[in-house]
């Protein structure tokens, strides 16, 4: 794994990823419920190009993305461990974040449409890249 990039550099791109991710289901669901306009169609391409740039930039090419998805059997027992840490954080993290967000829809009578639940899965696997790309110093 090569974290290339300073701490402050992956902070930043974490956090502009989820906002790019944010942005799109929002912006999703305020246009499903309105009218789609030109507007906000393309708005939705801007974000969408903006998530695959910072998933590339941060995630891919600094090797986090292959890291937490590769066979335990590759890793050695200082990556296992790391990679068993960041999953325990990640998955805490995220189950706060899904029943919080279920309460919000049984309150709201909302339902959840495939967009969100396609925002939700790729959460749920950058999570424990982000935590890495959070915590761990440069390598």
């Amino acid at each position: 794994m090569e974290l290339r990039k300073s701490i402050n550099g992956r902070r930043s791109g974490v956090i502009l990823t989820y906002l790019f991710l944010t942005g799109l289901v929002l912006l999703f669901e305020y246009s499903k419920n309105s009218l789609w306009t030109s507007l906000s169609i393309i708005a939705e391409m801007v974000l969408f190009l903006g998530l695959i740039v910072c998933f590339t930039f941060f995630y891919v090419r600094t090797e986090l993305w292959s890291f937490i998805h590769r066979p335990m059997k590759m890793l050695d027992e200082r990556e296992i461990a790391l990679t068993g840490k960041s999953l325990r954080y990640a998955y805490a993290i995220f189950t706060v974040v899904i029943l919080s967000f279920l309460l919000f829809l049984a309150i709201w009578n909302a339902a959840i449409d495939v967009v969100m639940v396609a925002a939700l899965v790729l959460f749920a696997h950058l999570l424990p890249a982000s935590v890495i790309a959070w915590t761990e110093k440069e390598v």
